[in-house]
């Protein structure tokens, strides 16, 4: 009786030993992973530490010495599993961070999309397109799309295009028995081009790599004590970041780490601006810069306002969907009564002057809509900024940032990057877990005057609406930037 007693206790010692190894070992992993992430404040940081190890010695204390009453190691063992368990779900959470700064912070490999596309009345398929005429609308990456076209349908027959109305005509008049050109020119042409009431097709796509170079543009600094600038590039369109596509919305955020303030500094999608990396004199819609990667839409922002940007952000729809849901919604005050109207995508909302509640599809709907106001796309950055605003007051609340934590890398891990480094990334959360301070917003816009112009690098030969400059306006916004940066 008594060697059954004592082989009873000795299998639950080495029970009560074994939970206490794995706990230990769950406690000194979690604690790795939280060094390594390095976005606890150092002060919490040596506070949990020191308690983290006092309770653990406590614990340890009262399961290991085999004379304990087993009524205390019992006790003790379940202490210790809910520390395991907590601790397990710590190391997930924290490995999902560090997995989401490593994803963000990837070279962004952007690629842009092109259509091949027939009428609707003709019986071109994919099957069969290797014995057609396509038509090319020719820009930059003319090569590497022809050499992928060629490569995929080696018979076919490739007819050059530069002026759009004869790209489409061509194709209505029987000439060639398809087109290819990228998405974010049908998007335009077929706009621009609605008289012709074209009604299209598509057959295949091919997808074309373009060269970034954004280590040309990062500029470093210390993000924790001094200020910078983003830029932050809204495409339009949902899906996938790596996608090439125009920039709806074109905005320097100015931040000074230490007075949490930040500068606003919206610049609309039509602007009448130079690429630099085209030439001297080469002009385009600020929004088009987006067809040849961010850097070239910051190179374009950077000449326009005579500053520096360190860094850039690139969401698209989904990006401010998502988040927005994810944190609960916002609260913005709109200086108008209107409606965004877009059944094809199941939005139709009405926004009342004053304060408004916003779901994800309702903030994406009042930062899009210009049509309802007479300064149309200048009131849309204002409401671009009320939005980009609202976020920044949720997500700096404590609140939402432990509530809502996982929901938002979730909502934005594959609809969002930047070249913020993850160190960098890492200080400004550590900064603000710290003081928990809000954000002092202020905006600013640049404004210009309506014109059209023939002379847009992107589609030539076609008289487009732009935004000509005002040269008060721009100089006014590259004098309140480099203040607040203190340049």
């Amino acid at each position: 009786m008594k060697k059954n007693k004592r082989k009873k206790k000795v299998v639950l010692n080495l029970i009560f030993n074994i939970i206490a190894l794995i706990s230990t070992i769950m406690a000194i992993v979690f604690a790795v992973y939280i060094y390594k992430l390095d976005m606890i404040p150092d002060n919490y940081l040596r506070i949990f530490i020191i308690a983290l190890i006092v309770i653990y010695l406590i614990l340890l204390c009262f399961t290991l010495p085999r004379h304990m009453k087993i009524g205390f190691k019992i006790v003790a063992c379940i202490f210790l599993l809910i520390f395991a368990f907590t601790f397990g779900y710590g190391i997930k959470y924290a490995d999902k961070t560090i997995s989401f700064i490593d994803v963000i912070n990837d070279e962004l490999k952007q690629k842009e999309e092109y259509s091949i596309k027939t009428l609707q009345s003709n019986n071109v398929t994919e099957d069969n397109l290797n014995n057609k005429k396509i038509g090319v609308f020719k820009n930059e990456n003319y090569d590497k799309l022809t050499q992928k076209l060629k490569k995929k349908y080696p018979k076919v027959e490739i007819i050059d295009y530069t002026d759009p109305i004869t790209f489409y005509e061509d194709l209505t008049d029987g000439k060639i028995d398809a087109v290819i050109a990228s998405d974010n020119v049908y998007g335009l042409l077929e706009t621009e081009l609605e008289y012709l009431k074209l009604e299209l097709k598509k057959v295949d796509k091919i997808d074309v790599p373009v060269d970034t170079k954004e280590h040309d543009i990062v500029k470093i600094v210390d993000v924790t004590n001094t200020p910078f600038n983003i830029f932050v590039a809204g495409g339009d369109a949902w899906g996938s970041i790596t996608k090439v596509m125009n920039t709806d919305v074109n905005m320097v955020v100015s931040v000074d780490p230490i007075n949490h303030k930040l500068l606003l500094t919206s610049i609309p999608r039509d602007y009448y601006v130079i690429l630099p990396s085209k030439g001297e004199n080469v002009y385009d819609k600020l929004t088009h810069a987006g067809y040849y990667g961010v850097e070239e839409s910051v190179k374009t922002v950077e000449k326009l306002l005579d500053i520096d940007i360190n860094y850039y952000a690139k969401v698209n729809f989904s990006t401010i969907e998502k988040v927005v849901d994810a944190i609960g919604g916002i609260e913005v005050n709109s200086d108008y009564r209107f409606r965004f109207y877009e059944p094809e995508n199941g939005m139709n909302f009405v926004y009342k002057k004053g304060i408004n509640k916003l779901n994800g599809k309702q903030a994406l709907g009042f930062a899009r809509e210009r049509s309802s106001f007479n300064d149309g796309d200048v009131q849309r950055v204002k409401n671009q900024q009320k939005v980009i605003s609202g976020i920044i007051d949720k997500v700096s609340s404590s609140k939402t940032i432990i509530n809502k934590y996982t929901d938002i890398l979730d909502a934005i891990s594959k609809s969002f990057a930047t070249n913020l480094d993850s160190k960098s990334i890492s200080r400004l959360v550590k900064m603000q877990l710290n003081d928990m301070r809000g954000w002092d917003v202020e905006s600013q816009n640049l404004v210009g005057y309506s014109a059209t112009s023939r002379n847009c690098y992107s589609i030539p030969n076609m008289s487009l609406y732009v935004m000509k400059q005002d040269e008060n306006s721009v100089k006014s916004a590259s004098e309140k930037i480099k203040t607040f940066i203190g340049k």
